[in-house]
């Protein structure tokens, strides 16, 4: 039975809620590895200002928060 249109609307925009949660999840756990890494095993040079290094998580999970409330927005439109 093929699609409607108002599912194939769904699905399309379901598609990209999905692709900017992931996209969210990405920028978390980058913004949360850098930081771990730094303090766990000094992966950074010596001379790497730690409030750039925390600064720079803090700002990472901000954004993927943000990013993830995009994507539950972006599926507010579903019919």
């Amino acid at each position: 039975m093929p699609l409607t249109p108002d599912e194939r609307r769904n699905e399309r925009l379901k598609l990209a809620a999905n692709w900017v949660n992931t996209l969210a999840t990405a920028i978390v756990t980058a913004g949360t590895f850098v930081p771990l890494a730094q303090f766990v095993y000094g992966v950074l040079p010596p001379s790497t200002p730690s409030g750039l290094i925390y600064g720079s998580g803090v700002v990472c999970i901000i954004t993927g928060v943000l990013i993830h409330l995009l994507g539950q927005w972006i599926l507010g439109g579903l019919r």
